[in-house]
């Protein structure tokens, strides 16, 4: 089996996409900043989420931080790309927090509620996200997910 590479997307503290990624990298730039939000250095991405969901003209959905960045860079790097019928395409997406921040929203508003809604905390998993990547590139073959 080949596999090619035809498109890198990366979206950090240091760029929002590969080629500010590649500079800062070259220019010993760092993403490490006192956070806006909390009282201690990190690296952090300034975009919000609403601002990622309109610039990716993304349909009105329950999207989690790590599925926007996810799509952020896929979309880099998949480009003007188009789905073949000659070649199978897949994705393999990898995370370690997967959709945590939803988690924890289904979480405290449950607590907070005393909701019967304890299913999303039961359903809510790290494929969720590449699932919508996926679907947003119009990717049908293999999706996996490494967590």
């Amino acid at each position: 089996m080949k596999i090619y590479v035809t498109g890198i997307g990366v979206v950090s503290s240091i760029g929002l996409n590969a080629d500010e990624n590649f500079h800062s990298l070259k220019t010993n730039s760092t993403g490490i900043k006192q956070s806006s939000k909390y009282n201690l250095m990190l690296g952090e991405i300034k975009l919000t989420n609403e601002q990622i969901i309109q610039i990716l003209n993304l349909p009105e959905e329950d999207y989690s931080r790590t599925t926007l960045l996810g799509l952020y860079a896929a979309k880099e790097a998949w480009g003007m790309n188009e789905i073949s019928k000659n070649i199978r395409t897949g994705l393999i997406s990898s995370t370690s927090v997967g959709g945590l921040d939803k988690m924890e929203e289904y979480y405290f508003y449950n607590k907070k509620n005393n909701s019967s809604e304890k299913y999303k905390l039961l359903t809510h998993d790290n494929g969720r996200t590449t699932e919508k990547i996926a679907k947003q590139l119009g990717i049908n073959g293999f999706i996996g997910t490494i967590s």
